[in-house]
């Protein structure tokens, strides 16, 4: 079995985790077109169970999260990982080994008459509950007002939050990364950036509103907002979005700077790129926010880099 199969059934794997319709009937149909395909996605299935078991033993997660990968799906190919393998690699290194931050609302001192405010750290989630029973979860290092009066519900996000919205008879307003958008009840996932908001509607139309001209969002499609600049557009993989309320992040076919940066949302500790030649490299797969050093692990052993300990406070990957 070829290198190339498994990392396609470990990208499969991770697109399964939070899968649509139209993903699971395209899984099912890749499955079929042969027997090599059902193997490899069983092997990828075991390996990511074998990674939960050993999350229960504390003790010999540190070791083992970093083998797993290759003792599971390289025993048969005992030479270096080619990078195809590695992104099968980087996924089953990442399996979800230990729990993402908390789960409990932050509240912080009221900022104005009616608003309260919810703080998530780096590295921690929070599950807010809102005064109608909505949820929203926040992401790491991410800030929620809540103000509702008169009937009125605003919400403004900076980071980034999944909405599970109950049904009212007035729309919920959010703000995030300067847009204002609307929704009635439905499930969102938004986040703000520099310059930049993103929003997926998982379950029912988000509208992005300026002035009197607005744009809607249908289920299953992504937003991206920059500046004046609206770009919409369904997404096959929802997962890739929404897999962080799971703990995980997936990349496909990511520079190796890009992936850092998301990395460093969760860190305390940055990674940082030394050199050009390895911010180009391109990395797939899907592994858990907090095993980062897995990931780390997993790319000295299939790609051309080497990892530097500069201070206490920087993990420095570079060219070998």
């Amino acid at each position: 079995m070829g290198d190339t199969l498994l990392a396609e059934a470990a990208l499969w794997h991770g697109r399964m985790l939070d899968a649509n319709d139209a993903t699971r009937a395209a899984f099912a149909a890749w499955r079929c077109m042969s027997a090599d395909h059902a193997e490899a996605y069983a092997r990828v299935s075991a390996a990511r169970d074998a990674a939960q078991t050993l999350g229960e033993q504390p003790a010999l997660l540190s070791l083992r999260q970093q083998t797993l990968a290759r003792t599971m799906l390289v025993r048969k190919a005992p030479r270096v990982p080619s990078r195809a393998m590695a992104a099968a690699a980087l996924l089953l290194a990442g399996a979800p080994l230990a729990a993402l931050g908390i789960h409990a609302w932050m509240p912080q001192r009221t900022e104005q008459a009616g608003t309260r405010t919810f703080r998530t750290g780096v590295g921690q989630q929070a599950d807010v509950t809102l005064p109608d029973g909505s949820v929203v979860t926040l992401d790491t290092a991410s800030r929620l007002d809540v103000s509702y009066s008169g009937g009125e519900r605003h919400l403004h996000l900076e980071g980034q939050g999944f909405f599970q919205l109950r049904p009212s008879d007035e729309p919920v307003l959010i703000s995030a990364g300067g847009h204002d958008f609307s929704a009635g009840q439905g499930q969102f996932d938004l986040r703000s950036d520099p310059g930049q908001v993103r929003a997926f509607a998982a379950q029912g139309q988000l509208a992005l509103t300026s002035g009197d001209a607005s744009v809607t969002v249908e289920p299953g499609h992504l937003l991206a907002a920059q500046g004046s600049d609206v770009l919409i557009r369904p997404l096959d993989n929802p997962a890739s979005i929404t897999g962080w309320r799971h703990g995980l992040l997936q990349f496909d076919n990511l520079t190796l700077a890009d992936a850092a940066s998301e990395l460093n949302r969760y860190r305390r500790r940055p990674i940082r790129i030394a050199d050009n030649h390895a911010a180009a490299l391109r990395v797939s797969g899907a592994f858990h926010t907090a095993e980062t050093p897995a990931f780390v692990d997993a790319l000295t052993s299939g790609f051309p880099v080497r990892v530097k300990q500069d201070s206490s406070e920087e993990v420095v990957i570079a060219s070998r």
